[in-house]
């Protein structure tokens, strides 16, 4: 039964599959016999109208040349004896009179002149007396100066002398009684009256009208374009083809056009051409694909439209013919789905309860963790919502403010804070880092219920629950750690000076002895002395760096600012560790050549403290000794930066910093290898200490590793700002 009900349904199918095909078929032929009727009738439409718009535009163009040959033959009648005797004659009220009523009379003509052998206007319709300027330049005086067999010449569109409008113009050689050249009649034609007379035949605005000379250029056009006239129209190559190649005098073509000067976009034109008999030009008649279809188009719809329905009504019918093959065959097996729906519903509601008793022990195994994470944390753990209130508090948090669950939670987290500071909310939202991240870290005060203060480290987090931020709290009572800070800078601060007094003289004693002070010193004895020297002043570099260090966490570096040119500067530097670098071999040069800018260092002034000025230059001096080869170069440069900046750069020729510890290399007590510590000496505080002094004296520091082409090596630099001589104020330079 069921294969006999599918297989009686996949005829129908393929019947009424057939039957919309044939439908579709006999639509589309009908529909495109309809289009190649309405393209015919067009064609004869458009042809009428070249005719029509052709007889037009001759019949005003025979008014033109009657024109330009009544003046010239009256001309050449009575005046033409010389070139003077024409302008002396031409040159009168009676004869402007005669031009002008010529003008009058015919409407397509603007202006009448007449012009002497130079171009020269000697009379003009326009007005009298004849205007002075030279028309020698125009296309239609030269042609008739240089060929007197041309007849009446039609020009190209230019715009006028007189009134900055387009015309083109109809000329006539005038000749003197011996033959010679004496003069030009020239008829200035208006695009727009042609313009005007094509608009009453461009089928209510939609036909594209253009008057064309035979080469193709633009005389008049509808709609009007005066951005085309005197062009030449290139773009149409099939026009072309057809007047030029196939040298006919009229026919229709359809072509696909691009953007040109008969239309604006790009699109499907049918053209009527028609050459006048008479005269060298082109009348161009067409019509936009979007027009001469446009009741093909509606009827074309009608038909799309009855199709459609037609189609719908197909197969609706045969849809209900073969529902009702169907159905019997669906009635006979809804029982039977039916029974397995329900079978497999039962079996989805006992796996549902399965799961959901599973679940439901997961979601209390995973609260109680959590229960358990907050209740035995280490740190106090604070979370509060957007408003600020105290959600909850976990019992370490209760113990380090001496507040119970039950007096904070609901109250704002206000009463945390000392008098005059922020709550938990607007302390996080005073942080950059939380406002990028979500997430911040900071030391501050917070206050206990006592009313104590203590100092706290904070870790804040937000996080999203139920569409809701919420924020997380991490408290730690860091009073200890300040206490042992405090002892810690106690002690060096202790053992820094009851080390610095003893050392000094054991420094002076050292000298006085290796210097002879107290007699001859032994060649064995010497060498140990200078151990013992160079081990001394280790130390007090060791002393020394932990009394900045310890300076710089008060806060109580002290700096004295003097003006100091930058070349006396380096130089001071340069001697200053010259001794050093020849100590480990190496060649300490200030290099000149490397950098331009450094030859006009001397007259650049900086505002530094000499002294920490030079304590910098000495750090990164010794570095890059260290860490050059033997034999090798450090060199000093000075570059001359923007705003005002210069930059010295300390370069070496080592295998520059390595990649795992350019993100640490300016923290305290950091060293590319402490495994190297012994063979290359130093604590790893001179980078974060000079960092500190150079950022006080307004400038920046940092390092680059210098590329195999640069001569490789790491190269450390510090940017300072230059101080102008105009803005010392009197100040003596030291």
């Amino acid at each position: 039964m069921k294969l006999a009900g599918v297989r009686t349904s996949r005829i129908a199918r393929a019947f009424g599959f057939c039957l919309v095909v044939a439908i579709l078929l006999a639509a589309s032929a009908f529909i495109w016999t309809l289009r190649l009727q309405e393209i015919h009738k067009w064609e004869k439409q458009a042809e009428t109208f070249s005719l029509v718009l052709a007889e037009n535009t001759s019949q005003q163009m025979d008014f033109a040349y009657t024109a330009i040959s009544s003046v010239a033959e009256r001309i050449q009648d009575r005046w033409s004896v010389s070139a003077d005797y024409l302008t002396k004659q031409l040159s009168t009220e009676d004869f402007h009179q005669m031009l002008s009523e010529k003008v009058v009379f015919f409407p397509a003509i603007e202006v009448i002149s007449v012009l002497d052998v130079h171009g020269n206007v000697v009379s003009s319709s326009r007005m009298f007396p004849a205007p002075k300027y030279n028309l020698a330049d125009r296309d239609y005086f030269q042609v008739q100066r240089d060929s007197p067999s041309v007849g009446i010449y039609l020009s190209n569109p230019v715009r006028s002398k007189a009134t900055g409008e387009w015309l083109f113009f109809l000329s006539h050689r005038l000749t003197g009684s011996d033959g010679e050249f004496i003069g030009v009649v020239i008829v200035g034609l208006s695009p727009i009256f042609y313009a005007q007379m094509y608009e009453k035949l461009s089928v209510n605005g939609s036909a594209s009208i253009s008057l064309l000379r035979e080469d193709l250029t633009y005389l008049a056009r509808w709609p009007d374009n005066s951005a085309v006239l005197g062009q030449r129209n290139v773009q149409d190559s099939d026009m072309y083809q057809f007047v030029h190649g196939q040298e006919k005098r009229s026919g229709i073509f359809i072509t696909e056009s691009s953007p040109g000067a008969d239309h604006a976009r790009g699109s499907t034109r049918m053209t009527a051409i028609k050459t006048l008999d008479k005269y060298p030009l082109i009348l161009n008649f067409s019509v936009d694909e979007e027009f001469y279809l446009a009741d093909w188009r509606k009827i074309s719809m009608a038909i799309a439209i009855v199709t459609a329905g037609a189609i719908a009504a197909v197969i609706a019918a045969f849809r209900i013919l073969i529902q009702l093959f169907l159905q019997r065959e669906q009635d006979m097996q809804v029982m039977t789905a039916l029974k397995r729906e329900a079978d497999v519903i039962n079996q989805n509601q006992t796996t549902l309860l399965e799961n959901l008793t599973e679940q439901q022990a997961a979601l209390k195994a995973s609260s109680d963790r959590l229960t358990a994470i907050f209740e035995n944390a280490a740190d106090g753990i604070v979370m509060i919502d957007d408003q600020g209130q105290v959600e909850a508090v976990n019992p370490v948090a209760e113990a380090i403010y001496g507040y119970s669950a039950q007096e904070v939670i609901g109250k704002n987290s206000q009463l945390f804070a000392p008098p005059g500071q922020q709550d938990l909310l607007d302390l996080a939202l005073s942080q950059q880092d939380f406002q990028l991240t979500g997430k911040a870290r900071l030391e501050t005060e917070r206050l206990r219920k006592d009313g104590s203060l203590f100092p706290a480290e904070l870790s804040i987090s937000a996080y999203q629950l139920a569409g809701e931020r919420k924020l997380i709290i991490i408290v730690r009572d860091i009073s200890e750690r300040r206490k042992i800070e405090r002892m810690k800078a106690e002690f060096i601060s202790t053992v820094s000076h009851e080390l610095r007094t003893p050392l000094t003289s054991i420094r002076g004693a050292l000298g006085l002895i290796g210097g002879g002070a107290i007699g001859f010193v032994p060649e064995k004895m010497r060498s140990l002395i200078q151990i013992a020297q160079k081990n001394s002043e280790s130390l007090t570099r060791l002393i020394n760096d932990l009394l900045d260090v310890q300076k710089i966490e008060a806060g109580k570096m002290d700096f004295e600012f003097a003006t100091l040119p930058l070349r006396q500067l380096l130089d001071n530097a340069i001697q200053q560790n010259q001794s050093m670098a020849a100590s480990l071999g190496v060649t300490l040069v200030l290099d000149d050549c490397a950098e331009p800018d450094l030859s006009v260092s001397g007259t650049m002034l900086l505002r530094v403290d000499a002294g920490r000025f030079q304590q910098v230059m000495a750090n990164l001096i010794s570095n890059a000794c260290k860490y050059s080869p033997v034999s090798g170069k450090v060199r000093v440069m000075a570059q001359l930066m923007k705003a005002s900046r210069v930059r010295i750069v300390v370069a070496d020729q080592g295998e520059g910093v390595p990649e795992n510890f350019r993100h640490r290399i300016f923290e305290k007590f950091s060293q590319a290898d402490s495994s190297d510590t012994r063979a290359k000496g130093g604590t790893g505080l001179g980078l974060a200490i000079s960092k500190v002094i150079v950022h006080y004296m307004g400038g920046d520091i940092g390092f680059y590793n210098a590329t195999a082409e640069q001569g490789g090596g790491a190269h450390f630099y510090i940017d300072l700002p230059i101080t102008s001589p105009k803005l010392l104020s009197g100040e003596h330079l030291t």
